[in-house]
């Protein structure tokens, strides 16, 4: 009978070898099957230990994706029980290879909750547990010949991680330049935006790629998602430690999403397009400095507020406030915006200290631009932060809010207030603005006008976590201008610098300035404490330049021009006079 078995399983062997090579030597056939990397049995037990201790929290006793902390995150954790992988090489619907998961467990996956173990764990420790996941999943079979496996990403070495090349094939462009990944001509990114708009992407990841287009989007399990916000490469799945690659994006078109919308698109595109696809993505991303611990833009945590001649033109789409969110020490300004204020990155996470905490805000950053008026003696502070869907719930509007020390001239040094709401010897000084779009449907195409938005501004005193009040005084804080646009909410505030109210920041110039603060998703019901907050930053008032500044070096340089040539003519004066006699070597000139 052994015998038997043995003789089948040869011929059985023999048959998908020839199949395999018949696919070869098909015409127009680029992969050949394969089968998937087998469980190795040996290591389940040690990866069992390491599965129990770090992972089943997530993930759930038998794979399920419902642990105990699954339901406080977004999105859900990976269900391994049908063995439905998002990360591979492998084709759309196939099992992953062992390096897959491998990256994964060691990765992590950026914009989720599941971390880089490769920072905790050893390369055992991980491949042991790659091996216990395998062995979690039900409904396929590791071990069995008919599963069919194809290497969409073939030729990749394990220690280079996510970087090879394969039936992808080279980009159409020659290397791309340092960690940034810059150099793409923009004839491929023109094209790759072309091929956007006719495979209609934006129906999934909106008019500028920020994931507003579709709301009603859910996994094979049945829980929502959403799709990508390209604007935000350091959260794409698999990017991790390369963010700006355009790879990244290249092999999710090229394998799509397994357990998601999104499939692949290899029918539809070519190798080189496919490319073209990822070169466009990759230029929405704006180029910042990337924390090695994070693996998210360095934080800009000093804000400086540009000094404006006469008044400050209170529009968001003029041209004194456009700026980019590149850093313009990767990319320079050009010359139309060099003089224009920096759009601050500011970090944002959810408030987990108390009440009712937020384990997963929908905004992780915000961009904060300011300019200052010593004509109208008022600051702007223009905020914008991204937002796939607002809310349409007036009981759950989206809101932002800004955080001063109420009392400033009583701070000593560094000091600043408790950072959520103050405490009883530091208050602080809260402007919020809450909103509704307006004529707005989640499920409406791309608005390229954008939508207005139906404002209400309000200033609170906060003493502390549960001392929080309306201010009694008169209102000073206005909104100038809003719009939501494109899955982006622009928020413009304006104050007097000095206002007469207890409770009210006097915003000095050329003085450091603490600030900080709040955001709410409407749409995901958050309000009160349930919101995303930022540490304290600083901003500062850049005073104006003197006029002496203007005229002075023009002044110097003439005085000094003068100098210089009244020395050279008495220089050749008194040579002149050597050489007549008139003058000893001892004598000076007359």
């Amino acid at each position: 009978m052994e015998m038997i078995m043995t003789n089948n399983n040869y011929i059985k062997r023999l048959i998908l070898s020839f199949l395999a090579m018949a696919m070869i030597m098909l015409p127009g056939t680029a992969l050949a099957a394969g089968v998937p990397d087998p469980i190795n049995k040996d290591m389940l037990e040690s990866g069992k230990k390491v599965y129990f201790k770090r992972c089943v929290w997530c993930h759930g006793v038998e794979g399920g994706g419902d642990g105990p902390a699954a339901d406080r995150l977004f999105t859900r954790p990976r269900n391994f029980i049908q063995g439905t992988f998002k990360i591979r090489w492998t084709d759309s619907g196939e099992l992953p290879l062992d390096i897959n998961l491998i990256n994964t467990v060691k990765n992590g996956l950026q914009g989720s909750a599941m971390p880089a173990w490769g920072e905790f764990l050893s390369k055992d420790e991980i491949l042991s547990v790659v091996q216990f996941v395998k062995s979690l999943v039900q409904d396929r079979d590791f071990s069995d010949e008919d599963e069919e496996v194809n290497n969409v990403i073939t030729g990749v070495d394990a220690d280079l991680g996510d970087s090879g090349k394969g039936p992808l094939g080279d980009p159409p462009w020659a290397e791309t330049k340092g960690p940034y990944h810059l150099g793409i001509p923009q004839e491929h990114v023109d094209a790759g935006k072309e091929l956007f708009m006719k495979n209609k992407c934006w129906e999934c990841h909106g008019g500028e790629g920020r994931g507003d287009g579709n709301p009603t989007m859910k996994d094979d399990w049945g829980f929502p998602i959403v799709a990508a916000n390209w604007q935000q490469c350091w959260n794409h799945r698999g990017a991790r430690r390369d963010v700006y690659n355009p790879f990244v994006i290249a092999r999710a078109i090229s394998t799509g999403l397994n357990g998601t919308p999104m499939p692949n698109f290899r029918e539809q595109l070519t190798g080189p397009e496919r490319w073209q696809v990822a070169a466009f993505v990759n230029s929405l991303c704006p180029r910042k400095k990337i924390d090695a611990l994070t693996l998210k833009p360095i934080p800009d945590f000093l804000i400086q507020s540009v000094y404006t001649e006469g008044q400050v033109v209170p529009k968001i789409d003029d041209p004194s406030w456009q700026s980019s969110d590149t850093d313009d020490r990767i990319v320079s300004a050009t010359e139309e915006l060099k003089e224009n204020p920096k759009r601050h990155h500011i970090a944002m996470a959810g408030q987990i200290t108390r009440g009712k905490r937020n384990f997963d805000p929908k905004a992780d950053n915000l961009w904060v631009t300011t300019r200052w008026s010593a004509e109208e003696q008022a600051v702007y502070y223009l905020v914008e932060y991204d937002q796939r869907f607002m809310s349409a719930d007036p009981e759950y509007p989206d809101a932002v809010a800004i955080q001063w020390p109420a009392k400033l001239q009583d701070l000593f040094g560094a000091e600043k207030p408790y950072f959520i709401y103050g405490d009883s010897k530091k208050p602080v000084d809260i402007w919020k603005a809450s909103f509704m779009a307006k004529d707005y449907s989640a499920t409406n195409a791309p608005n390229e006008k954008g939508y207005q938005l139906d404002m209400s501004v309000k200033e609170f005193v906060g003493n502390g976590f549960d001392a929080l009040s309306d201010k009694e005084s008169e209102a000073k804080v206005e909104i100038v201008d809003s719009i939501y646009h494109q899955g982006r909410v622009k928020v413009m505030f304006k104050r007097s610098l000095k206002t007469e109210g207890e409770f009210d920041v006097q915003i000095p110039s050329e003085q450091f300035i603490p600030v900080s603060f709040f955001q709410w998703s409407g749409r995901d019901k958050e309000h009160d404490e349930h919101m995303a907050i930022s540490t304290w930053y600083y901003t500062i008032l850049k005073p104006a330049l003197p006029a002496s500044l203007y005229y002075m070096p023009p002044i110097i340089a003439a005085v000094f021009i003068c100098f210089q040539g009244w020395l050279v003519w008495m220089t050749k004066r008194t040579r002149k006079m050597y050489d007549e006699g008139k003058m000893r070597r001892d004598e000076l000139p007359k």
